[in-house]
């Protein structure tokens, strides 16, 4: 159906559609209809015209992009091989050399201006991603949520590892909780005054550089690595790793003390740890250890008990197991009373035998 209205343009707009009108031969209509199908579009993939305009002025044009490959700036990578790598690089930190590289700390005064240029920069590679920074104070924030939406999980994840990286050194926010949806990544921050510009934040190596330790290991001694990865594999995990030390005491047929190793792996002594942070920690390092099946704990206040399952039946190998864990629960003065089965050792609470070396059940649970 063909509608006819009369509109009224300032010359200002027809200068502006002189590029459409000259395409169709000074047919106003048509120019008409190719502004609305383009500004159809724009609305596509933005929010309003506003925001479609913004990005068309800053977005870099093809010239310019080509210019930067051109002189070794950039270069064209196939989408799938960089999904690929992206993907099989999750864990790992990047260099500070690279977080520069996207991010000129001196070009950003506050996190408003972040935002902008995350932005900026992500159009300038030809990134469909979008950030948005949401935080109460713009110059000096103490917590903030950061969102990446669009492109794929992947891609989002090695971005937002940048800027993670970025807050961590510039504004000292830490990662506290990341929410991963199918488009878009929202992360949490949080000051943390505790840890120097210099380290890593902790919540930075817990969500992004947990395979970091990993992957050193693995390049710097890759064939002891790799033979051991194998042996495991072939064994089906059948294998126990213990300390050289608490081997030889093993082979003797006594029961070695593990706790100056558990305190070693949590860095601090046990009379530091909670009572649940000791129990989960024991769980941790016994279940890596492969020396026992499985670990239940029971975490209640004034009622904790740890549940080993095992598959030993030699009757002195678990006496000295039981002996051997025990020696744990007696450092940190824990009146656990061991109980052994055919294939458990139950640790609970014996509260007729009264405190051992000072045991206060308030300060432990």
């Amino acid at each position: 159906m063909l509608i006819r209205k009369n509109i009224s343009l300032d010359d200002k707009y027809l200068k502006k559609l002189q590029p459409l009108l000259d395409a169709n031969d000074g047919n106003l209509s048509a120019a008409i209809r190719d502004t609305i199908a383009v500004a159809d579009t724009a609305l596509i993939y933005h929010n309003s015209i506003d925001e479609a305009i913004k990005f068309l002025k800053e977005a870099p044009s093809r010239e310019e992009i080509n210019d930067t490959i051109q002189s070794g700036e950039n270069i064209v990578i196939n989408k799938t091989m960089l999904e690929w790598l992206f993907r099989y690089t999750k864990g790992r930190l990047t260099e500070e050399e690279l977080v520069n590289e996207l991010i000129n700390p001196f070009e950003v005064q506050n996190m408003k201006e972040l935002e902008g240029y995350l932005n900026r920069a992500a159009r300038s590679y030809q990134w469909p991603i979008r950030t948005s920074i949401k935080c109460e104070n713009i110059n000096n924030p103490d917590s903030a949520l950061v969102i990446f939406s669009n492109s794929t999980v992947n891609n989002r994840e090695f971005f937002a590892q940048l800027v993670a990286h970025f807050l961590a050194k510039w504004v000292q926010l830490d990662v506290e909780h990341i929410f991963r949806r199918a488009n878009s990544t929202q992360i949490s921050f949080k000051k943390n005054l505790s840890v120097s510009p210099s380290e890593t934040m902790p919540g930075i190596r817990k969500h992004f550089g947990y395979l970091d330790i990993v992957c050193k290991e693995l390049d710097d001694n890759t064939e002891f690595w790799t033979q051991l990865m194998y042996t495991y594999n072939v064994e089906r995990y059948n294998l126990v790793t213990l300390h050289r030390n608490q081997f030889e005491t093993f082979a003797a047929g006594d029961a070695p003390n593990p706790t100056k190793i558990l305190e070693r792996l949590c860095k601090q002594s046990l009379n530091e740890m909670t009572l649940p942070d000791l129990l989960i920690a024991f769980k941790r390092m016994y279940l890596a250890t492969q020396l026992v099946k499985n670990i239940e704990l029971y975490l209640e206040p004034g009622k904790e008990s740890v549940t080993i399952f095992h598959d030993f039946k030699n009757e002195k190998v678990i006496s000295n197991l039981v002996e051997y864990f025990s020696n744990i629960f007696k450092e940190k003065g824990i009146p656990f009373e061991p109980a052994s089965y055919a294939s458990m050792i139950v640790f609970r609470f014996n509260e007729e035998s009264g405190p051992i070396n000072g045991y206060d059940s308030q300060k432990l649970s």
